[in-house]
């Protein structure tokens, strides 16, 4: 029993982290064209599954506990342990299973890194932008009352926060 409730607790959390791996990949084109409300509903989306991922991590911890003194392991084996050992035991449901949690944690996380660079040359960009334009501001020339062009030291730029 305790390895069924296992292999259904991996499967939901296989499952959660597909929904994730597939937000961050369709999140990847929005962030390149600057889709700012498809990244909005992204990020929304996002908060979602993190958040039922967080829910699920205390009842995944508990199964693999389960399952590892079951198995004759401490309580706080790893599930790499729990695999393995059910592995040389004939089981190749759980193996599979903890393969496939690796292979979609490392996708998720190359994506991730992907989307965070987009991103932060966006940011870059944005703010060099803003300083061009401040600068310019800031050293405008206006036509005088003298009949001549005059330089103005300040004309009112505001500096904008770069996460603005």
């Amino acid at each position: 029993m305790t390895i069924r409730r296992l292999n259904d607790t991996l499967s939901t959390q296989v499952a959660l982290l597909e929904e994730l791996f597939a937000l961050l990949e369709r999140e990847t084109p929005e962030l390149a064209g600057i889709s700012l409300d498809a990244m909005t509903e992204i990020n929304d989306l996002k908060e979602g599954v993190v958040a039922r991922i967080d829910e699920h991590t205390a009842p995944l911890r508990q199964a693999i506990a389960e399952a590892a003194v079951s198995l004759e392991l401490p309580p706080d084996a790893s599930l790499g342990d729990v695999a393995g050992l059910l592995g040389k035991q004939g089981d190749e449901e759980i193996p599979r299973l903890h393969q496939e949690l690796n292979r979609l944690a490392e996708k998720i996380q190359q994506t991730a890194m992907l989307n965070r660079d987009i991103a932060e040359r966006f940011v870059a960009t944005v703010s060099n932008s803003l300083n061009f334009l401040a600068q310019i501001l800031n050293q405008s020339t206006v036509y005088g009352a003298s009949g001549g062009y005059q330089r103005r030291q300040q004309t009112g730029a505001v500096m904008i926060n770069r996460e603005a």
